[in-house]
């Protein structure tokens, strides 16, 4: 008796182009193709994967998104070493949709949240005199933007940024840019909230007194009231537009 067989997903049909990404990703993976090195012209890659001219231009097109290659008008593709930056600003279409919807904001909300609190915590074990020293002259500008609405913005993201730059790790670096740039929005609506922008002052000052005490647990605490705080603001101006 033939048993009954599982369920299975419809298989797709690949298109020639995602086949060709594929194998030019293979050759640079495996040294052939290398960083800063012309690819063959459009013809030459047509006679190696025996398919058209728009196939080889979709396969380009797709490695640029990568950050794999680097297209200019008239001249061949060069190979080019994706950065952190690169790979992170990929998301940066699929975010505006996520944040398209209120649950989506939650939760980058809450996933900024848990990344924030174990970067201050990092900082609070590892930051040098010179990070700490830093920190504390992005405070004081924090606190003489009080009131100036956009420069207070900045100086808000400056100081976060900072903190992200003390493991002096590129992903960590380019992370919180994108989020601070995703995220936009929220700081925006949430320092219309009144006394928004003095709360989120003493919340940095807590939280760089941690950093300076080289205090892990107290840093941790006070990152995560300041962003929860932050949520509170922003749902509470929502609601009332």
């Amino acid at each position: 008796m033939n048993e009954e067989l599982l369920p299975v997903a419809q298989v797709r049909r690949r298109k020639l182009s995602e086949d060709v990404a594929e194998q030019l990703q293979a050759l640079m993976l495996n040294g052939q193709l290398k960083p800063n090195q012309q690819m063959p012209s459009e013809r030459d890659l047509m006679n190696m994967f025996g398919v058209g001219r728009t196939s080889i231009r979709e396969a380009l097109y797709s490695l640029q998104r990568m950050g794999l290659v680097s297209l200019k008008n008239g001249e061949r593709a060069v190979v080019t070493k994706p950065s952190a930056s690169s790979v992170v600003n990929e998301l940066s279409g699929a975010v505006a949709h996520v944040l398209a919807d209120p649950r989506g904001v939650k939760e980058l909300q809450q996933a900024r949240a848990l990344y924030e609190v174990m970067l201050v915590r990092f900082a609070a074990q590892h930051a040098t005199d010179a990070d700490v020293g830093r920190l504390a002259q992005a405070l004081e500008n924090n606190r003489a933007a009080i009131g100036k609405g956009e420069a207070f913005a900045r100086t808000d993201v400056a100081f976060h940024q900072i903190l992200a730059e003390i493991p002096d790790n590129s992903i960590f670096t380019s992370l919180q840019m994108a989020l601070s740039s995703w995220l936009a929005e929220q700081r925006t609506v949430s320092l219309r909230v009144e006394d928004a922008e003095r709360d989120a002052y003493e919340a940095h000052k807590s939280i760089y007194e941690a950093v300076q005490a080289r205090d892990p647990d107290e840093a941790e605490r006070a990152m995560a009231r300041h962003l929860n705080a932050v949520e509170g603001f922003y749902w509470t101006a929502r609601a009332g537009e």
